[in-house]
């Protein structure tokens, strides 16, 4: 098959698990994969990278650990990730305890929980294992399809890989993780191809979920499966494959097995899974083939075996521990199951020349298991006997000293603006030998070769970085769902506005997912982020928005703020027994006055004069009304000083001052008189004056002319007549 349409195959594929998202989430957490399960360390823990990417205003990223079930694992309340991430991503690496867990992930901006919680529902820290070797350790369901399915894992915790290379023998490269519950139940009907694989290669779940269930009970951790086995393939096959060398089938010397198989299966796996995962050990049986028909040689089984581990070691640049069944039953050509002790010799002998890196398995020749055919365990009984055997090496030993590999760091996107706000720069580490993107554009999915891309538009974006020895990372994935540049923003309060003196004016936006920078025209610094700005001094005014990326759009469209002056206090003064004035040092204001008694506003008038009949303290206010285009303001003056006014006493007309001068005598009514007449004497009874006139509130009384001594005035009207004495000086 040609490599190009591997490697897109394998993209396509990749992709659309990996997107598997909440659309356009303001807090997305895209690693770790749903059901991950991380190789726990010798100390029962992994260190385990949370990542993802954030579309809102964040400061700290925070994360919670739970439990999916009660004794699963060790809680983490909710715990800070990341502080102030940057670019719209988030990464930070915890360390967790065995266990199976709901991962939650919440954001916060000064304080206060903002966006969505996103949440992995399950995921590991437990055992991660690669199984390999040939049909006993791959499953066998070909030859007779009407026996049962192999019995699936019944506790959730047991987990496999979701990928077929079972036809396609990709030798390239891998899919990313899908894992899923170890069930592999669908019926093999008319099918040519199995429908029941555990990735990349195994068949059924053999006597794995039997054993997975062991485990997970025995441990309490779960647990991962990785089958890169392959039925029927001698150790001449995984030394010549791993040699690059065509190898043909110990059954069929016209067989050729595809290129590098089986031995890339194996290699992939090594490189594409335990490189971000990690795993204990490698569980190997084979030697059937060994056995019947080629009768392999003790040393040139145990050549070949140590060659393959050499070479394994060798391409991934560690070591890895395998665990060695010793297998060789097989059916021979009478169907007659034999064991054959050459094959067992040569096993032994790579455990005992490499006891490093090896640990002894089962001894499954002689396990109490019905062979229907001579080599297979088959049916749930014999796979029970199986996986007890292997449950039985796997024992507390083992998990004490076999060191595992560890799982490695996950690779970190930088995400920073271009200058000209119109794309994002991505770049990764330095360190790795290759850099492939994979970009998803409108469900179209591409690849880029580089450590750094820009993009501008809305998308999906992630990477694959291999180290000099081809072991893969893959980041986590960046999502860009609008515009890089953000749309400029809109003030509210567009045009020109206008404020009093003594009070604020505030601008505003309607929000969306950015930071919002206002400026006063002329000055570089901005004035305040947020989604209002309260403005005090005139000006023209603007606001810019800036994402999460560090874009920034273009400036909004002014709006000016005029600051009307400070009105003056007026002053007031008694200027009757009930009447009192307002007075301001300012002229051409236009103003209105409002007089009120206590906290009770009693007037508001064009003048500025108060009458009353109610004994109190007043004050007087100075209000103005400016017109800006469309916009009317009115602004008030603080309250003057209280003036105190006593209007209570037996008279309801008064002469004042009295005595007085005879150009500064008034006379004022506590009701208004409408038609009053009103004559003055002398002592004698002579008429000096008469005026007819409405008194209403005061009037001043003309008696300019009249020589200093005592006067009577008489007011009448109103079906009334009152007369007072006064005095002129």
């Amino acid at each position: 098959m040609n490599k190009g349409l591997f490697s897109l195959r394998i993209l396509l594929f990749s992709f659309f698990i990996f997107s598997n998202v909440q659309a356009k989430a303001q807090i997305d957490v895209t690693s770790p994969l749903e059901r991950s399960v991380f190789q726990r360390d010798l100390g029962g823990s992994a260190d385990v990278t949370i990542s993802g990417n954030y579309a809102i205003p964040v400061d700290k990223i925070e994360f919670r650990a739970t439990p999916v079930m009660a004794g699963q694992g060790k809680e983490i309340s909710w715990t800070t990730l990341q502080d102030k991430p940057s670019g719209g991503l988030f990464s930070g690496t915890v360390k967790m305890s065995g266990g199976w867990y709901k991962v939650e992930v919440r954001a916060s901006k000064s304080g206060i929980q903002v966006g969505n919680i996103d949440e992995i529902s399950k995921v590991g820290v437990g055992e991660v294992f690669i199984i390999s070797g040939q049909s006993n350790a791959q499953g066998e369901d070909e030859t007779d399809r009407s026996l049962a399915l192999p019995p699936p894992a019944k506790d959730d915790r047991v987990n496999y890989i979701v990928y077929d290379n079972d036809a396609i023998n990709n030798w390239l490269e891998t899919p990313v993780a899908n894992i899923q519950p170890l069930q592999l139940q669908t019926p093999w009907t008319d099918q040519s191809q199995n429908p029941n694989i555990m990735g990349p290669r195994g068949h059924t779940a053999w006597c794995w979920g039997i054993l997975g269930d062991y485990l997970v009970q025995r441990l309490k951790v779960p647990v991962l499966f990785i089958n890169t086995a392959w039925s029927g393939t001698s150790i001449r096959n995984w030394r010549e494959s791993s040699q690059g060398i065509v190898t043909t089938s110990p059954y069929s010397a016209t067989y050729q097995l595809p290129f590098q198989m089986p031995y890339a299966n194996l290699k992939l796996a090594m490189q594409y899974y335990v490189k971000p995962f990690g795993a204990r050990a490698i569980l190997w049986m084979q030697g059937e083939a060994d056995n019947y028909p080629l009768n392999t040689a003790s040393s040139s089984y145990k050549d070949d075996m140590k060659s393959v581990i050499s070479k394994l070691a060798s391409d991934i640049g560690q070591n890895t521990t395998w665990v060695i069944a010793r297998a060789s039953k097989a059916g021979n050509a009478s169907g007659i199951s034999v064991a054959n002790s050459n094959v067992i010799a040569g096993q032994n002998a790579v455990l005992n020349e490499l006891p490093e890196i090896t640990y002894p398995g089962p001894e499954t020749d002689n396990l109490p298991a019905e062979r229907k055919d001579g080599t297979h365990f088959l049916g749930a009984t014999a796979l029970t006997v199986l996986a007890n055997a292997w449950n039985d090496n796997l024992n507390d030993d083992f998990f004490s000293k076999v060191r595992p590999v560890s799982p490695s760091d996950e690779p970190k996107i930088l995400s920073v603006c271009a200058d000209n706000n119109l794309f994002v720069n991505l770049s990764l580490p330095d360190g790795y030998m290759s850099y492939d993107w994979t970009v998803e554009v409108n469900g179209n999915v591409r690849s880029v070769k580089g450590k750094s891309i820009s993009v501008n538009g809305p998308g999906r974006y992630m990477a694959t970085l291999k180290d000099v020895f081809g072991n893969a990372v893959r980041t986590q994935t960046m999502v860009i769902t609008g515009s890089v540049k953000p749309a400029k923003p809109t003030i509210r309060e567009i045009g020109s506005q206008q404020a009093c003196a003594d009070s604020s004016f505030t601008f505003s936006i309607n929000a969306g997912n950015d930071l919002y920078n206002w400026f006063r025209q002329g000055e570089e610094k901005s004035l305040l982020t947020g989604t209002k700005l309260i403005v005090l001094n005139s000006g023209n005014y603007f606001v810019r928005s800036e994402n999460v990326f560090g874009c920034l759009s273009d400036n909004s469209e002014l709006s000016s703020l005029n600051i009307r002056p400070i009105l003056p206090i007026p002053i007031t003064e008694r200027t009757g027994p009930f009447t009192a004035e307002a007075l301001i040092d300012q002229s051409d204001l236009n103003e209105k006055y409002d007089w009120k008694r206590g906290d009770e506003i009693i007037l508001s008038s064009t003048g500025n004069t108060l009458r009353t009949m109610q004994t109190g303290k007043y004050a007087a206010s100075v209000a103005v009304t400016y017109i800006l285009e469309s916009n009317t303001l009115t602004c008030y003056s603080p309250y003057s000083e209280q003036l105190e006014i006593v209007t209570e006493g037996p008279s309801d007309i008064v002469v004042f001052p009295n005595p007085g001068t005879r150009d500064e005598i008034y006379l004022e009514s506590r009701e208004g008189i409408l038609g009053a007449e009103i004559t003055v004497y002398d002592l004698h009874g002579k008429t000096m004056m008469t005026i007819n006139r409405d008194l209403r509130s005061q009037i001043k009384i003309p008696v300019g002319n009249l020589a200093p001594g005592k006067y009577v005035i008489r007011i009448k009207g109103g079906n009334g007549s009152v007369s007072r004495p006064f005095v002129v000086l």
